[in-house]
C-alpha cells in the first residue's frame, strides 16, 4: 500500500497499520464549509435520529500545533532529498527545447502580424487613379 492510498483511507476516517491493514475507523466528520479545508468541524449524528437532521457542532477545543522554524527547515530538507531531480543533460535538453519553441512561435506570430497588418493597410489604401 503506498502513501497515496494511506492518505485516502485516512481522509475516509480509517486508520492503517504498517502492514496496510485497516486498524480502526474514526467517526466521520465534515467541515462547516462542506469541503476539506480549514474551518470548524461538524459531526453528523447517527444515533437517536431526533435532531431533525441538524448537525451538532463540535467545540474547537484543541489548539493548532505549530512547528518551530528549525523543524520546518529539517522537514523541507528531508522532502527535497526525496525529489527526483533531473540530470544536467536533461536540463540542457529541456532548455534547448523551450528556447527553440519560443523562437519558432515568435517567428510565427511575427509573420502573422506582418501579414495581417499588410492586408489591413492594403484594404484601407485609397484607390490610385
Amino acid at each position: 500500500m503506498n502513501r497515496e492510498q494511506r492518505r485516502m483511507l485516512k481522509k475516509q476516517g480509517q486508520e492503517v497499520d504498517a502492514d496496510g491493514q485497516v486498524v480502526a475507523t474514526k467517526s466521520r466528520t465534515k467541515t462547516a464549509s462542506g469541503g476539506s479545508g480549514s474551518g470548524s468541524r461538524v459531526t453528523t449524528s447517527d444515533a437517536g435520529g431526533g435532531d431533525d437532521g441538524k448537525r451538532k457542532r463540535q467545540a474547537a477545543a484543541e489548539p493548532v500545533e505549530r512547528t518551530s522554524p528549525m523543524q520546518f527547515m529539517r522537514e523541507v530538507r528531508s522532502e527535497l532529498r526525496k525529489v527526483s531531480w533531473p540530470t544536467r543533460a536533461e536540463v540542457i535538453n529541456y532548455s534547448i527545447v523551450v528556447l527553440v519553441t519560443v523562437i519558432v512561435l515568435t517567428i510565427m506570430i511575427g509573420l502573422l502580424d506582418w501579414a495581417f497588418s499588410s492586408s489591413i493597410l492594403e484594404l484601407f489604401r485609397p484607390p490610385s487613379s
